[in-house]
Formats: C-alpha cells, structure tokens, sequence
C-alpha cells in the first residue's frame, strides 16, 4: 500500500491527517522491520565467525566426517565450493552436538554461542536467536507448489506442510523434488537456512526406508526422543543418499572432485 503524503487524510478513514493518526505507528513497524533484518545479517555471519574458532577445530573436523561421509576431511575442507560450505557450517551450527553421552550429542555451537554472548546482544538481536533456537532441525521437504519466491513444501518424513519464501525462487527444483534444508524463522515468515541440496524424484528411491530404518535403531537407544531429537542425530544421512545418487548417476559428489 502506497503511504498518503503527512498532511494527506490518513488511509484509514478517520478523518484526520496522515502525521496526526497512523504515521508515526506505521514509522515503528518500518523501524522494527529494518532491526530485525539487521539482526538476521549480523547473527548469521556472527555465528559463522565463531564456529572459526580454534578450540572448535576438533569438533569441526568430526563433523566434517559425519556429514559429508569421507568426501571432505580437515585437509581438504577449503577445497569445499561456498555453496557447500554454506550448507555445511549451517548443520554444524544449529545441528551438530560434539560428543555423544546418556541423553545424546552434546550442546550444539548455536546453544554454546547464546551462553556466551548472550550479555553481549541487543534486545532484537537475542529475540531472533531465541527463535532459531527453537527451530526443528534441517530435514527433508517435497515442493508440492510454488508461486514466484513462495514455495508450498511438505514434510517428507512427518507430512507437515510449510510454506517458505525464498529470495532465488525455485531454482531448478521441480514438484515432486525433495528439498534438504532447514525452515527459519526470519520477521513474520519462513525462509531456507543455509544453502539447500535438492534429490530429483528418480534418486528419492529408497530414501524413506533408509531414515525408517535409522530411527528404529535410534529409538532402542533412546526411546523417549522426539522425530527432532532423532533428525539432529541423524540428518546427516539425508545428505549421505544424495551423495550416493549423485555417485550412481555418474555425478561427482562433491565439488573437489569435479576438478580431477
């Protein structure tokens, strides 16, 4: 809605000037709005910084072995392309819990960064941290539709439907795809975290009994989790299958091996 000039009758038909009725309230949102998005930029690539720390490098090469199942190891991690690096420092951020004990993997590095610069967040800043927190862990979604930069997604384990908005679109996901990625809360919407893998319809295959098959083991060890509880232990086998697919089509796997 275009905004009517200050001493133009303000929209909503009271009668009164725009700068005497709803200006300075509609001033607020557009305020608020642009501190939140300041939010989102600052603590996504905050958060990147501090996984960089040193004294994380044991569990960032252990996760690296997890996720990406060999193909990258410490030594050759800076040979990951800025899309999968991306995706990967997303699932080590919000995911991945070093170590394993009674209850599961450890405290994740995004619960390991709220308690030590919760002091130092702005109010806005701690508001939107708070809510990614919450989120459920990356998982696997059917596009069921789309229009322009909204995507109608489906839960491919659970059925859950969600509907996110993606700034490049579709991409070259077509119905039917599964879209790995994880759903973030960002102001009054949903939006992909991190960069997303897609599985064409004719490498989904056998995906459902493999993940199946890896909660039934997960619930002998821990049988009071949640479906979250069990994806953050073992999400990384989504991105396990797409690598196998993209071998059995005769696609290199990962980036570094498109150059040999």
């Amino acid at each position: 809605m275009t905004k009517p000039g200050r001493n133009d009758p303000c929209y909503c038909g009271s009668g009164l000037k725009y700068k005497k009725c709803h200006m300075r309230a509609d001033q607020d949102v557009v305020r608020e709005r642009r501190e939140a998005l300041s939010a989102v930029r600052f603590l996504r690539q905050d958060l990147v910084d501090f996984a960089e720390d040193e004294r994380f490098a044991p569990a960032f090469a252990q996760a690296l072995q997890q996720y990406w199942n060999g193909y990258y190891t410490l030594e050759t991690a800076d040979e990951m392309s800025e899309y999968e690096a991306q995706r990967f420092v997303d699932w080590f951020v919000f995911d991945f819990g070093e170590g394993e004990g009674a209850d599961g993997p450890g405290e994740r590095l995004i619960e390991t960064y709220r308690r030590e610069r919760e002091d130092e967040l702005s109010s806005v800043q701690l508001e939107v941290l708070e809510q990614w927190l919450d989120a459920g862990p990356s998982s696997a979604y059917i596009l069921t539709a789309y229009q322009g930069q909204t995507l109608q997604l489906q839960s491919y384990l659970n059925g859950d439907e969600v509907e996110v908005y993606e700034p490049a679109g579709r991409g070259n996901v077509e119905i039917g795809d599964v879209i790995l990625a994880r759903v973030l809360p960002v102001q009054d919407h949903l939006e992909l975290s991190g960069g997303a893998a897609y599985l064409p319809q004719d490498e989904i295959v056998d995906l459902r009994e493999k993940m199946e098959a890896a909660q039934a083991e997960d619930a002998e060890l821990y049988p009071d989790a949640t479906q979250d509880d069990f994806l953050r232990r073992h999400n990384h086998l989504l991105i396990h299958h797409a690598l196998e697919q993209a071998e059995r089509k005769g696609r290199p796997p990962v980036s570094r091996l498109a150059e040999d």
